[in-house]
This record gives structure tokens, C-alpha cells and sequence, in this order.
């Protein structure tokens, strides 16, 4: 690639910084604009070949400019805003307008930064059931305190109030059934074989393939750890500095969060997961760095089941092999900070 296309999205528009010399150019967000973005490239020599172009993750503003470039052939980057936001606090002078953000978008894909953009259209489906589920699990348990309030009122008065949390909660929870039943009809043999690790149930397994898309991503399972962001944050500097090391949370917090729970429900069972745990905390680990600890093993098998395509209770080698990856650098490192 020798030509960059940097894109600052938003709702209704975006803009596109072609090169350093030129100003960005504004186009609408819709068929025609970005029909008529794609006639520029053409009509401008920016051959699919040779052409790189890059936008920032905006939650489902950018899917339409990425699919339809995709289409046309063109290779599409995806950037973490994060990444731009910091690269932009480099400057003395904070200047910040779409024309600007659009150019430090290009300068940003130049430097190689982003992941080509891959989705398709059941992954995306798949990944906004999983994200409905979790935001009415959330609405749910929020009702659920709320009602529970009332309840203590009520008692209190000894007069009833009303029950409409509680309908309202009995709905949300049929709603909740119907999106996990449509959820266990996506990619059954990859959700199967996830499932076949202690702790990893349903929800855990069908999150991973939903906001993973391809374990392909991740050649060494310590990409995956850096990606759910348990990966350890090392602060030093000569020998005089020497920080304590936290996870770096910066990453997928929803399989942080399905890792949390799916680690701190297989230590309770015997298992690998609890072996290890057991062993954090007889080295004088508090619990909850140990729990972090058994994470970042649980990712670890995670990345060798699904890469290899092997059930973990169907072969003892595996498991076995698993042992020395998991006790490999980095996954015994003293993680002190693990709040999701």
C-alpha cells in the first residue's frame, strides 16, 4: 500500500483526508455520499490495489462506508478512538475539527495502526443479540433493586405501592430467553466446543465467537489476553523504578467481564482452573489476584481448544500440553489491580 485515505465518520457526514497536501473533502453518510466518495477514489487514480483506507470504530456509524468498501474491493482499516485520541495529545497546540481529526486519522494509518475490517453481515447480527442480551440483563437487575426498594416500603406502610417493576421485570426476562434461543442457533459446533471448559457456559462461549469473529486474529494467545485487556501493565524504568503491575483494561470489556465470572465459577468445582487457583493461593496470593491470574490461564486454554479444534475433556494430552503454555511467561506475573 502505497496511498492513505484517512476518515473522520460521524452520523450524517464524514471527511476524507486524501493526502497532506490537499483539504479534506466532505461527504454525506448515506448511498449517495459515499457512492460519490468511491468515484473520487477512482477518478483520482486510488487504485483497490495500492489504496489503504482508514476509519475509527463509532458503533454502527462507520458499518455502512466499511461494507460498501469492502464491496468495491477496497481494503478498510478500523481504529481504536483511544489510539487516535493519544496520538492527537502529542501536539502542544490541541486543535480539533472533523478536517483535522480526518488528516491524524491518515497519519495514524500510516503508521500501521488499526485491523482490517472483516465483519459480515451475521457477525454483526450476532454480535448486536449478544449486545441486546447484556443491556437488558442490565436493565433487569437495575428493576430488580428498584423493586426491591418498593417492597421494603410497602412493608414499612403496610399499604401496597404498585408491581410495575415486577412486570416490567418478568417481561424483560421472557425477552432475555428468546434472544439466548436465538443465540444458541449461531455456530453450534464452535459454541459446543468452547463449552466443553470449566466455567465456560453459553453466554461465555457465544460472547467469544461474537466479538472475536475468528480465533485466526490471534496467532499467540498473549494477542488474546493484550486484546480482553488482562494483559499485566509493566511500569519500570532503570533500576530505581519499578511499579506495581495492574492489568491494563484496555480492551474488550465484555469478555473481561464473561472471563471474571467464568473463572470466579470454575474455581469452585475441581478442575484445572481450580488446581491453579489453589496454587496461586497457597503461594500467599490474595484472592483476587489469583482469580486474575486463573483469567489470564482461562484465556490461554481458550486460545489452544478453539485454535486446534479440540474438545478439552475429550483428550487428557491437551490438557497436558495446556499446563506448560499456561505456566509460560507472563500468565504467573503478580497482578495486584483486577477490578473489571
Amino acid at each position: 500500500m502505497n496511498k492513505y485515505v484517512g476518515i473522520d465518520m460521524a452520523k450524517a457526514d464524514f471527511w476524507a483526508c486524501f493526502n497532506e497536501a490537499s483539504e479534506p473533502r466532505k461527504f454525506l453518510n448515506n448511498n449517495q455520499g459515499i457512492g460519490n466518495f468511491l468515484t473520487v477514489l477512482k477518478k483520482n487514480n486510488y487504485q483497490k490495489q495500492e489504496t489503504l483506507l482508514g476509519v475509527e470504530s463509532t458503533g454502527g456509524y462507520h458499518l455502512r462506508l466499511c461494507f460498501d468498501c469492502k464491496k468495491s474491493g477496497y481494503k478498510i482499516n478500523v481504529m481504536n478512538p483511544l489510539i487516535v485520541k493519544k496520538q492527537s495529545q502529542t501536539s502542544l497546540r490541541s486543535v480539533k475539527t472533523d478536517k483535522k481529526d480526518a488528516l491524524l486519522i491518515r497519519y495514524c494509518l500510516t503508521t500501521g495502526t488499526g485491523y482490517e475490517f472483516s465483519e459480515t453481515t451475521d457477525s454483526v447480527v450476532l454480535k448486536s443479540l449478544v449486545r441486546q442480551r447484556d443491556n437488558l440483563s442490565a436493565i433487569k437487575l437495575k428493576l430488580r433493586l428498584q423493586q426491591n426498594e418498593i417492597v421494603n416500603k410497602e412493608e414499612c406502610l403496610k399499604r401496597k405501592i404498585n408491581s410495575v417493576y415486577q412486570e416490567v421485570n418478568e417481561t424483560l426476562t421472557q425477552k432475555i430467553k428468546e434472544l439466548e434461543k436465538k443465540l444458541k442457533e449461531y455456530r453450534k459446533e464452535e459454541q459446543a466446543l468452547l463449552r466443553t471448559i470449566p466455567g465456560v457456559g453459553p453466554i461465555t462461549a457465544i460472547s467469544f465467537i461474537s466479538e472475536l469473529g475468528s480465533i485466526d486474529r490471534f496467532k499467540k494467545a498473549k494477542k488474546l489476553t493484550a486484546y480482553v485487556g488482562i494483559d499485566p501493565r509493566v511500569h519500570e524504568s532503570g533500576t530505581s523504578v519499578k511499579g506495581k503491575s495492574y492489568i491494563t483494561k484496555r480492551g474488550n470489556k465484555i469478555l473481561r467481564t464473561r472471563l471474571y465470572n467464568a473463572a470466579s465459577v470454575a474455581v469452585q468445582r475441581p478442575n484445572l482452573f481450580q488446581d491453579f487457583f489453589q496454587k496461586k493461593i497457597s503461594e500467599g496470593k490474595p484472592y483476587r489476584v489469583a482469580l486474575v491470574a486463573t483469567m489470564n490461564k482461562m484465556a490461554h486454554v481458550i486460545h489452544a481448544v478453539w485454535t486446534r479444534g479440540t474438545p478439552l475433556s475429550k483428550k487428557r494430552k491437551l490438557a497436558q500440553s495446556l499446563e506448560l503454555v499456561v505456566h509460560g511467561k507472563g500468565v504467573d506475573g503478580d497482578i495486584v489491580s483486577c477490578t473489571m
